[in-house]
């Protein structure tokens, strides 16, 4: 959907990085527990309750929701994030896991069809965010859970991720997301006279440093391609693997990496 302006809406799909998605974004099983038991209390969440995870990815939330009988539905814009999806459930054993090609602003269910819905890193990078908040609550359940916030990566929090990120913004790259801030759909939902539930999360892992390099220089955040050219890349590349070899032994070395998520659970 356009505006009125005639300006296409953005979105960053991460079809790109479909193949090492899991890898990148995985997120500990320890950590992945704590947070499922949670967000299934929270949102009271049943073998009769139907979710809906927007912007599924490679359907990480989905293979754990399914594996404990909840059914679930993801929908993704991105095909090749849907494809590893596909694949990835044939390696578990799913009850109720379903896929849907689709937009968040023009979701193609019935009204109030979930009783909890999960939109985890994904109001941020749509700059229609308002459109698609809106079909979210649509297919709500009247008493349903929305879920928002986010999970960081296993190399999100590393000291060479925040030296690149650091380091693009320095060369005058300051890197924006199209959609919305975290801050600002708090606000809006509130506005809206939902009653919000902040839940915070952390644990540690370690990352090998060779591996935090070779996610580095693949450019598998959205940060480290959009808007940024190739050859501003490969400079702080070069700047990121000195700055390894100074700050580590070797690079088989591993860094312990704090790993945080803030949930909201919104419901109405």
């Amino acid at each position: 959907m356009s505006d009125p302006a005639g300006q296409q809406p953005e979105r960053i799909g991460f079809g790109r990085v479909a193949e090492d998605y899991e890898t990148t974004r995985g997120i500990p099983d320890h950590f992945m527990k704590e947070l499922l038991e949670d967000i299934i209390s929270t949102c009271g969440l049943t073998a009769n309750t139907l979710v809906l995870d927007l912007g599924c990815g490679a359907g990480r939330f989905l293979r754990e929701l399914t594996c404990r009988k909840i059914p679930a539905v993801g929908i993704d814009i991105s095909k090749g994030m849907l494809e590893k999806a596909c694949l990835n459930q044939q390696s578990r054993i799913f009850l109720h896991s379903y896929f849907v090609s689709g937009d968040a602003v023009a979701l193609p269910f019935q009204q109030g069809l979930f009783t909890g819905i999960l939109a985890i890193h994904l109001f941020h990078l749509l700059s229609d965010w308002q459109e698609a908040l809106s079909e979210t609550l649509r297919v709500l359940k009247p008493g349903g859970t929305l879920l928002t916030g986010y999970v960081e990566g296993v190399t999100h929090g590393s000291f060479l991720t925040r030296l690149y990120r650091r380091r693009r913004v320095e060369l005058g790259y300051v890197y924006e997301h199209p959609g919305v801030h975290p801050s600002e759909i708090i606000a809006s939902l509130r506005d809206e006279g939902a009653t919000i539930e902040t839940h915070q999360f952390s644990t540690s892992i370690g990352v090998p440093v060779r591996q935090t390099l070779t996610f580095l220089d693949q450019r598998v955040f959205s940060s480290m391609w959009r808007n940024l050219p190739d050859v501003v890349h490969r400079q702080i590349m070069q700047e990121v693997r000195a700055s390894a070899t100074s700050q580590f032994k070797n690079l088989e070395d591993t860094e312990h990496v704090r790993i945080h998520a803030d949930l909201q659970f919104v419901s109405f």
